[in-house]
């Protein structure tokens, strides 16, 4: 038992020196990590030690079965003691104590083993204790080398950034001056164009102030031009009960005009105006004045009206006197007739007719300045070309196939002279987009007329009806445009007027024939007598179909230009001085197209004239006119004298047609 139980203390002393040494290896694993760059073979000579011990253990727990008391100690039993004494011993007991003296021999020797094990145990800790301190001083002195390595290497660098930073300042400080003079400089032109943007800006912002300030005090005068307008209208209705119906028709467009300059006005308030807004706002200023214009007109034609409406019981009284008039003035027409053929001076023409023509002549030439930028500005190449399909395309359609269709062209024209937009082809023109685009197209409509009797109704006669019932009636609604029509009238056939200007001492052969009516080819060369004469006749007849026409049902007036300009003509043509051809052509012209009208109004007075022409004027013709005009006239006034009748011009349309 007490060999057991030594046995368990030299197990425990044994695991207990295994734990402690298992710490010290733990401490070793720990330090290894510190020594590891220092003493690589203390590993190998722990790892003898571990073989020894292990050994020792295993040695020893093969003989534990065979010890069952105390093998040591004061305990134990001697057994040399009683092999001395000669103690009779049995062979059994014999040969245990033989066993026993084997096993003690065997665990002296593992006592041996485990004193020399402890020894060089305890001799193993203190060295590796001592080679632990070795370790831990020589690794404390690497790193206070190493650090007093780092230290006297940061004091190198520190020292070298010193001296670098000293030289650095000594550089600044040399070039000081110069880097302050430069900065100076750059502040100095960065402040100039700063200040400059400023300056450009705030020109530019008072630039669009200004602008803006002149758009709104340009919408703003057009809307008082409006304002007054409509107030003036206003109290028209309310002083005139005829006025009232005249505003009928007027109405919508005065409501229009209203509506939209109220809306460019609150656009004012809220955002910013354009050149846009300014153009649109005199536009509507232009249009109302137009409208008011036009009310005026109508009012007063309607007054004329009711004034005629009342004197027609007194014209019905007064018809008799007029047809003594009439009478009287035809006498008078054959005695200045007669008076002329004994004069020895000749007539050109009268001083009244020639003052109109030179009135007419300003007019136009004033109205087309009017309108001139609006030619000479490129930018508005598009809007004139516009006007001009607006005009030229129902002018140029315009034929007698009904009376829809004469209708349906007038409308299309009279739109357009009052502003409104007038649909061609794929476009919508309104000649009130520019302030000079109305004139424009006025001027322009009434040119086109006159162009169309050269090209159109001097080959195609019939053609003249047509375009004088368009004529008649767009003369009764813009009396200005008749009065330009009037105007290309006389410059395009001075005969028209009438006059037959002679040759001026000093004028050029081209400058008398211009002044006749004549036209110059691109050679040079004058044109031809039958071509001179087929143009002016168309002239002349779209000239004589205007003054028989009739204005049209829808219209409630009368023909502005109508019978007594006809009449005045003819008068004052037969005594002007006859000339060959030119005199014989338009008299023939002015029967064939107007004497049927003529003689349904004038009768007698009418046919006294034919033959006091017959007779007197064509016995002048017959003096310095040999020609083919001459005999058609001397025909067709013999014909007329003898069957009491004047035909109807062929192409003349019926009455109320349209």
């Amino acid at each position: 038992m007490r060999f057991k139980y030594s046995i368990h203390i030299e197990r425990t002393n044994i695991k207990m020196n295994s734990t402690s040494l298992q710490n010290s290896y733990n401490k070793m694993d720990i330090s290894k990590e510190v020594s590891k760059k220092h003493d690589l073979s203390v590993l190998n000579q722990l790892a003898d030690f571990e073989k020894l011990r292990i050994s020792a253990l295993t040695k020893a727990a093969e003989i534990s079965p065979f010890v069952n008391e105390v093998t040591i100690g004061p305990k134990s039993p001697d057994k040399r003691l009683s092999v001395k004494e000669n103690i009779p011993v049995k062979t059994e007991e014999k040969d245990v104590s033989l066993l026993e003296d084997k096993i003690g021999e065997d665990l002296r020797h593992t006592l041996l083993l485990k004193e020399y094990e402890l020894k060089i145990q305890t001799k193993s800790g203190e060295m590796y204790k001592n080679l632990v301190k070795r370790m831990i001083i020589n690794h404390t002195e690497t790193m206070l080398n190493f650090q007093k390595k780092q230290n006297d290497e940061c004091q190198r660098r520190a020292l070298e950034l010193q001296a670098r930073n000293l030289q650095m300042l000594k550089q600044l400080r040399e070039n000081d001056n110069m880097s302050v003079l430069d900065k100076a400089k750059l502040e100095e032109n960065t402040y100039q164009i700063k200040n400059k943007k400023t300056i450009e800006n705030m020109y530019r912002i008072l630039e669009e102030q200004n602008k803006a300030a002149s758009r709104f005090a340009s919408v703003t005068d057009s809307h008082t031009k409006i304002c007054i307008c409509y107030n003036e209208i206003n109290n028209i209705l309310n002083s005139d009960p005829l006025a009232k119906t005249v505003f009928g028709k007027y109405e919508l467009s005065v409501k229009t005009v209203l509506e939209n300059i109220n809306i460019i006005m609150e656009f004012c308030k809220t955002g910013a105006i354009t050149d846009k807004e300014v153009k649109q706002a005199e536009i509507y200023s232009l249009n109302i004045e137009n409208i008011h214009k036009k009310i005026m007109e109508d009012l007063s034609e309607l007054q004329k009206q009711e004034v005629l409406r009342k004197q027609k019981e007194e014209e019905n009284k007064a018809l008799m006197e007029k047809k003594i008039k009439e009478e009287q003035a035809s006498v008078d027409i054959g005695k200045q007739i007669t008076k002329q053929v004994n004069k020895s001076t000749p007539i050109f023409y009268s001083c009244k007719n020639y003052a109109y023509y030179e009135e007419l002549k300003d007019y136009l030439t004033a109205y087309e300045n009017y309108y001139k930028p609006l030619l000479e500005d490129t930018n508005l190449k598009k809007f004139r070309f516009d006007c001009q399909k607006a005009v030229n395309t129902p002018v140029n359609a315009l034929s007698s196939v009904s009376g829809t269709h004469i209708r349906d062209k007038y409308d299309k024209l009279s739109k357009l002279l009052r502003g409104e937009g007038v649909q061609v082809l794929d476009i919508i023109v309104q000649a009130t987009q520019h302030p000079q685009g109305l004139h424009y197209c006025t001027a322009l409509l009434a040119k086109k007329i006159v162009r169309q009797g050269d090209l159109l109704v001097s080959s195609k006669p019939e053609a003249a009806f047509p375009l004088a019932a368009v004529v008649v009636a767009l003369w009764s609604q813009f009396p200005e445009f008749g009065k330009l029509l009037e105007a290309n009238f006389h410059r395009q056939c001075p005969y028209l007027v009438p006059m037959l200007l002679p040759q001026k001492e000093g004028q050029s052969e081209k400058d008398f024939y211009l002044s006749r009516g004549y036209t110059y080819s691109e050679d040079g060369t004058v044109e031809k007598q039958d071509k001179f004469l087929k143009r002016m006749s168309g002239i002349f007849r779209l000239c004589c179909a205007i003054w028989i026409a009739k204005t049209p049902k829808f219209i409630n007036a009368t023909n502005p230009h109508g019978l007594a300009n006809g009449w005045k003509w003819l008068a004052s043509f037969i005594n002007l001085k006859p000339e060959p051809d030119i005199c014989a052509t338009l008299l023939h012209d002015f029967f064939s197209v107007c004497g049927s009208e003529f003689y349904k109004y004038y009768k007698k007075q009418f046919i006294k004239i034919i033959r006091l022409i017959s007779t007197d004027y064509l016995k002048i013709l017959d003096e310095i006119d040999e020609g083919g005009p001459k005999t058609r006239l001397e025909v067709y006034l013999q014909n007329v004298l003898k069957t009491s009748t004047i035909p109807p011009p062929s192409g003349l349309l019926p009455h109320n047609s349209w």
